[in-house]
């Protein structure tokens, strides 16, 4: 494998803008001494909602800690079924575990890499309690038809909880809509790699005031950091003059950012246009020169979408071994599509999980699918070294 990459696939793509604005919060933050999300955290996390067009925002350390969080203020009864695709990230995988759920795990399609509708209502139970969307890499989930089935089920009495994963989505939109506002809750990461970056951090995004005060519950020790309140009238077994500011009412995590990150989110969503016209300027490029090969499944839109490209997805209808090592030679960087079949993973050896129907195409993905950069940083030159590298490859392998 190259030392140096000379295509590589993500990193935030910062300037002096995003430089004055951390040192602007450091010079702040040394003479308040308070360095945790303050001033620019909460303009961050309300141009991020408005941005979204829901009405709360909350910061958090990482995408999946979003997750985690997201899940958490559900508050779905332990041992409730919770679907998702085959195809996700191993983290958020794993929240459905953390919080005492059975994850149902349902095929991803070649091409959109996502679940159907059809084979999500398939996997629906009395114990279903929330589906996971993911947009992979952009991409995504069909969700004006996954609300309406969800809306046919709570017509019918049985509530079903909608989480997008928005990690990769961030500036897609269905019908002008943005992903991230279709669900009941939704999140996203910032970190260096994704579409918005605050060098490392995440967000969850909600309409419901009730999930977002339990979420920041969730996020900051498990107490209402929030409450002006100088009395504890709630809670009887604790003195009445107990701040409840600290009263521990879940068992919760320390899962905050820091100013200067929001400082630099801020910035970078004021990119988000630019960024998003690079993104698909770099997917139509790609797109359009490597359909010529019959071997290579190029991406499908799974809805009527405007998407912000994460990055290219492909699978190769051949010996994938030999097209990546190909590729890295040739110094493009690849990335497998996240866990693949994420059941055939030794984490989960132990785990309890239920399979519905075939994982048929997401074994194919294991063995098949990969993705390269449309990285905005990627120039006319660098698009045209991609292609012909596989033209290169296809001339001398195919």
């Amino acid at each position: 494998m190259p030392k140096n990459y000379l295509i590589r696939y993500g990193g935030a793509v910062t300037g002096i803008e995003e430089e004055k604005a951390i040192i602007r919060s450091i010079r702040k933050s040394r003479k308040t001494r308070n360095w945790q999300e303050a001033e620019e955290g909460k303009k961050f996390s309300s141009e991020a909602a408005n941005f979204l067009g829901v009405k709360y925002g909350i910061l958090t350390n990482s995408g999946s800690s979003a997750g985690l969080l997201a899940l958490c203020a559900l508050e779905c009864p332990r041992g409730s079924e919770v679907i998702i695709s085959a195809v996700t990230f191993p983290t958020i995988f794993n929240i459905i575990l953390q919080c005492g759920l059975i994850p149902v795990v349902v095929d991803a399609k070649i091409g959109t890499y996502g679940f159907s509708i059809e084979d999500v209502e398939k996997a629906i139970t009395k114990k279903t309690k929330a589906i996971i969307a993911i947009h992979p890499l952009g991409n995504p989930v069909d969700m004006p038809k996954l609300m309406k089935l969800v809306k046919k089920y709570g017509k019918q009495g049985q509530k079903i909880w909608v989480l997008e994963d928005n990690c990769d989505g961030w500036g897609t939109d269905i019908g002008g809509c943005k992903t991230g506002a279709w669900g009941d809750i939704s999140i996203t990461s910032f970190h260096a790699a994704h579409i918005v970056s605050m060098g490392i951090g995440g967000g969850v995004f909600t309409n419901n005031r009730t999930l977002v005060r339990k979420v920041r519950i969730y996020r900051d020790w498990g107490r209402q950091a929030d409450v002006n309140e100088s009395k504890n009238k709630k809670w009887p077994q604790l003195p009445t003059d107990y701040n409840p500011r600290f009263i521990y009412e879940k068992i919760g995590y320390n899962f905050q950012v820091l100013e200067l990150q929001a400082a630099m989110g801020r910035v970078q969503l004021r990119k988000i246009v630019q960024i998003k016209k690079a993104r698909k300027r770099n997917f139509v490029y790609l797109y359009n020169n490597l359909q010529k090969y019959d071997k290579l499944i190029l991406p499908v839109l799974s809805t009527d979408a405007d998407v912000c490209w994460f990055a290219f997805p492909i699978t190769y209808i051949g010996d994938r071994g030999k097209l990546l090592k190909y590729l890295e030679k040739n110094r493009i960087e690849t990335r497998p599509l996240f866990t693949g079949n994420v059941t055939k993973h030794p984490a989960y050896r132990q785990s309890k999980f239920r399979i519905s129907g075939t994982l048929k195409e997401a074994d194919y993905i294991t063995k098949h699918s990969f993705w390269l950069s449309c990285h905005p940083s990627l120039h006319k030159a660098d698009l045209k070294y991609i292609v012909k590298v596989f033209d290169n490859f296809f001339k001398k392998y195919e």
